[in-house]
């Protein structure tokens, strides 16, 4: 590592710039997509899953449960608040239509939920006994939550 000044330190291929640390971005071969640090979220990448992950809690549906579809859009979700049932099985299903061309998420960090559908696909997965509240929602691909891609789920 080197440091200048004490502002700027490069290790690794990363420059860190006092606490911001930026890192080289490379074109994955599989996509196209650039992928970098911190893109895979923490979660089992699966085939087709472009290093977005898997689903979260009982990612199998749930036979009979109430379905409720998100529907992703550059960059937002239809509705952008989504409500469930309390104490219920539901089937929470995310749209993400082919002309969109990039993979999108829907990420609720405070429930463990965490559903990715790439371009042209439907991914449900079973949601049992939530408890009731208000839980901020979001597409975790970087720089998707800070162009608007954020919802709200309600459990009541």
């Amino acid at each position: 590592m080197r440091a200048i000044a004490g502002w700027i330190a490069i290790a690794s291929g990363a420059l860190l710039i006092g606490s911001i640390v930026l890192t080289a971005l490379s074109a994955s071969p599989a996509t196209g997509f650039p992928m970098g640090p911190g893109m895979m979220g923490g979660y089992p990448m699966g085939p087709g899953m472009m290093g977005f992950g898997g689903s979260g809690p009982a990612a199998s549906p749930i036979p009979g449960a109430t379905e409720i579809r998100v529907d992703a859009f550059n960059f937002g979700f239809s509705p952008s608040e989504v409500h469930l049932p309390k104490n219920s099985d539901v089937n929470l299903t995310l749209f993400n239509p082919a002309g969109n061309g990039v993979p999108h998420d829907f990420t609720v960090p405070a429930l463990g939920i965490h559903v990715v559908a790439n371009p042209g696909e439907t991914r449900t997965i079973g949601l049992h006994g939530l408890s009731p509240g208000r839980y901020d929602a979001y597409c975790s691909v970087p720089g998707h939550a800070a162009s608007g891609m954020v919802a709200r789920l309600v459990i009541e």
